[in-house]
């Protein structure tokens, strides 16, 4: 493990003095939180005079709190039932909820709530909690979900203990404490442990602390979903009683403590003596540490606080014997780096969304009617509409989010790739020849012909309810991207983006839109292979790195093959995008439209092919960019900054590493990935906008009025999803890739099995298929609401739960259609010529 000195400024602490707590001789080990907008300090101890003159600890129970930011008016709030020191404190319900500890002479069990009540400005005590097993001080406390955790600490014989305990309290947790396995390491007390992200979901984290040998500086993470600990990557210095912190979605922030270093000369070294100002910061997805800062003063025994942006360390020890007052306050520099943007780069930005806008200029001349407008003129070549689907699917989610999730996993989402070979033969067998046969703009007017309008109109609001919610996610993110590296905010580039995109999608229609997707998949592919080859490029021992590194931390893994369904395991994986696929290619108008616009029905069937042969080899590129990100920040953590989501480390690597030149040709591969969805969804939603509802009720209408519709809808699309972008910004997304992949399951399934189930049955009827449909909703919503099952299934869950309960209620309820010609039974006779 490589330590690195020191962090960049722009990605490190700015301290100041914030205040001094109220009590002059200073505390340490107090109990300290936040609860409703009020900061509360209580407990505590400091020692009656010098250790050498025969000074005594006292131990305090005194609750202090205060509402003034600067931390220097505090009120005498009231008393704690027992003077408490060296607990286990963890933030609960608004309150600081306190486990064990000590009065001075004996251990605690005790658990009770320490809350602030803003209106009647008083604190009240809630008692009611399950004591812990047995007596602890010094034990260390976190919390994930409902669940509290409590590792180690010291018995009434002042021997360090190895328990790890668990209370569940949601209301079937059962209220009792109930023992886990414990870590592989030595038993301690005065460890540090938090709850943060390991790149898919919250772990614990538990650093160093003091054994029966002598202070420690090893470290390792629990898992709870599998209930496993593990060792990582040791601190550089051994850290006991250090304060710790979670920052940002990856990182924790360990405050000094005692390294022990002169510790059996720290009495007689007396003022001399200064514990450690490290500040150290453990990333837990590269599982590494560097020194993020170093504080104004070293402290062990201090309370780190989280409160209005800032980073309080409250009190603390200086050395033995000796306590501080003085609150120290820390803010996270956020100033995110800005690469070498120059003048080449804004020209190549430029001048490529100058030739989208003469692309759909071009087009707009040549295409005037509304089926030119929705379908173009049917003379798309197969390779291109391929093309397009490729690029329509990938977005600034499969450019951005994808990387992301490798570099923070592995290739377990790569699995997905499998089921190409699944669905592509039944698509291209046994469901384009029916939307061919129909001819018309929108998929969803099989439904009708096959079932009823009622049919028709729920798979066309499924999918306009689906495309709404993506919209915003493929617009946010390549925002996020350029404003990492140009002098513009998030919201600055969202209105730039999003205006943009409505215009190409006005003005050009549908066939504009193909070809400047094909353009776009161009950039798509060379954006990221530049990525790839400046982030080998970055390491030290090159391409040769990158796979030893990358096979060594089985970043390259499909993931684990078991019967788990709450995890994205290999099979849940496979399984759910069989669905999600099938429903892609069936029921997602943005694709059909696409195959469509070719000239022939071999022709469309190709087009799906050669949409397969992009995907692949833009998949493998694209999951090696993530381990290439992941090999070269496990090399340089010291450039990793805290401030930056997950999602945001292409745009992060591309600001510190891009030179300039490149940087422009990047940011424009980014911009394609997110124009060529969000054009694609915004001119498929006014498409079944304007021929599933607008044209249904709006009879005797002209090509020409439809045409104007079509139009005033996609601009009002695009306002949308600006709109909802925007509201992106101000959310905590932890991961844009597993919301969208959430999103669609439980919007395609219902949607897709509605096709099938006309295309491949008999019986099936109007009344049938909606009941199936409704019935669908209503058990993914109680999947998601009651169930912990793994949102990858959730689109199987929805297809085969709508094919099945759909044909039952069939064979309830006669049909009345005549399914000649509707049916993959009665259908050959009616493709002769659409054959030839």
């Amino acid at each position: 493990m490589m330590i690195i000195p020191t962090m960049a400024a722009a990605q490190g602490l700015s301290w100041d003095k914030s205040g001094d707590l109220p009590v002059k001789e200073g505390l340490s080990h107090a109990l300290a939180g936040v609860s409703n907008g009020a900061l509360i300090v209580a407990g505590g101890n400091n020692f009656s005079g010098p250790i050498a003159a025969g000074g005594q600890k006292i131990v305090y129970d005194r609750i202090y709190v205060t509402k003034d930011h600067h931390t220097k008016e505090w009120i005498e709030a009231g008393r704690l039932p027992v003077p408490v020191t060296n607990a286990g404190v963890v933030s609960l319900n608004g309150g600081v909820l306190v486990l064990g500890g000590t009065d001075g002479k004996t251990r605690s069990d005790k658990v009770f709530l320490i809350s602030w009540d803003p209106a009647s400005e008083k604190i009240s005590i809630d008692t009611a909690f399950p004591r812990l097993p047995r007596p602890l001080s010094s034990p260390s406390a976190a919390k994930i979900g409902h669940h509290i955790y409590v590792a180690g600490g010291q018995d009434e014989n002042d021997r360090p203990q190895q328990v790890f305990w668990k209370l569940d309290l949601s209301p079937e947790g059962g209220g009792q404490w109930q023992p886990l396995d414990v870590w592989p390491g030595a038993a301690r007390f005065g460890a540090a442990m938090t709850a943060q992200g390991n790149g898919e979901y919250d772990c614990l984290y538990f650093f160093g602390g003091k054994g029966a040998a002598g202070y420690l500086k090893d470290a390792f993470s629990y898992d709870p979903r599998r209930n496993k600990w593990k060792p990582i990557a040791a601190l550089p210095r051994a850290a006991f009683y250090s304060p710790v912190v979670p920052l940002g979605q990856t990182h924790a922030l360990l405050f000094s403590g005692s390294d022990g270093h002169d510790a059996e000369k720290a009495v007689e070294l007396g003022d001399n003596y200064h514990m450690t100002k490290e500040v150290l910061a453990y990333h837990t997805i590269t599982n590494t540490w560097t020194v993020f800062s170093n504080m104004p003063a070293g402290v062990a025994g201090a309370a780190v606080v989280n409160w209005n942006n800032k980073l309080l360390v409250v009190g603390g020890e200086l050395r033995p014997g000796v306590r501080t007052s003085q609150v120290q306050a820390a803010t996270l520099q956020t100033t995110q780096q800005k690469s070498k943007f120059g003048w080449i780069d804004y020209t190549t930005l430029v001048l490529y969304l100058a030739g989208l806008g003469l692309m759909s200029f071009y087009f707009s001349k040549k295409k005037q009617a509304s089926g030119d407008y929705l379908l173009g003129s049917k003379n798309i070549p197969y390779w291109a509409a391929g093309i397009s689907i490729m690029a329509t699917q990938v977005s600034a989610i499969g450019f951005m989010s994808i990387p992301a999730k490798a570099y923070a996993v592995n290739w377990a989402y790569f699995a997905g790739v499998f089921t190409w070979f699944v669905a592509v033969p039944i698509v291209t067998r046994a469901y384009i020849p029916f939307i061919r046969k129909l001819n018309v703009a929108s998929a969803y007017q099989y439904l009708e012909e096959r079932f009823n309008s009622g049919a028709r109109l729920f798979a066309a609001s499924v999918f306009v309810l689906f495309q709404l919610a993506r919209m915003g996610l493929v617009l946010y993110l390549p925002a996020l991207a350029l404003s990492a590296v140009t002098p513009l905010d998030t919201v600055t580039c969202i209105l730039i983006m999003g205006v943009l995109s409505t215009v190409y999608t006005v003005v050009g229609g549908i066939e504009a839109v193909i070809w400047i997707e094909v353009a776009q998949a161009v950039l798509l592919f060379g954006g990221a292979l530049v990525c790839i080859v400046l982030a080998v490029a970055g390491l030290k021992g090159g391409i040769g790195d990158f796979f030893t590194q990358g096979i060594a931390d089985h970043k390259f893994s499909l993931g684990a093959l078991n019967w788990d369904f709450t995890s994205s395991s290999l099979l849940v994986i496979l399984v759910g995008n069989i669905f999600i696929r099938l429903g892609n290619l069936t029921s997602d108008q943005a694709v059909v439209q696409r195959y469509m616009t070719t000239p022939s029905l071999q022709q469309a069937r190709r087009s799906v092919w050669a949409d397969v042969a992009v995907s692949v080899p833009w998949a493998i590129v694209i999951y090696g960019l993530g381990t290439a990100l992941y090999v070269y920040y496990k090399q340089n953590p010291s450039q990793l900054n805290p401030a930056i989501a997950s999602d945001g480390i292409l745009p992060m690597f591309i600001a510190q590493r891009a030179p300039v030149g490149l940087s422009g040709l990047i940011i424009a591969a980014i911009f394609a990935a997110s124009m060529s969805t969000l054009e694609g969804s915004i001119h498929s939603v006014a498409t079944i906008f304007t021929t599933d509802f607008y044209g249904r009720y709006k009879k005797d209408i002209t090509q020409k009025h439809t045409g104007r519709v079509a139009k005033i809808a996609t601009v009002v699309l695009g306002v949308f999803a600006t709109g909802l972008s925007l509201i992106l910004v101000f959310m905590d997304v932890n991961s844009i890739l597993d919301v969208f992949q959430e999103i669609t399951g439980l919007f395609i399934g219902a949607s897709a099995a509605l096709f099938m189930l006309g295309i491949f049955t008999r019986r099936a009827n109007a009344t049938g298929a909606l009941i199936g449909a409704v019935s669908s909703g209503l058990i993914l919503y109680l999947v998601k609401t009651m169930t912990p099952l793994s949102f990858w299934l959730y689109s199987a869950i929805g297809f085969l739960s709508c094919c099945i309960i759909g044909y039952l209620a069939s064979c309830l309820f006669p049909g009345k259609k005549g399914l000649q010609g509707l049916t993959w039974y009665s259908i050959n006779d009616h493709l002769k010529e659409k054959e030839k």
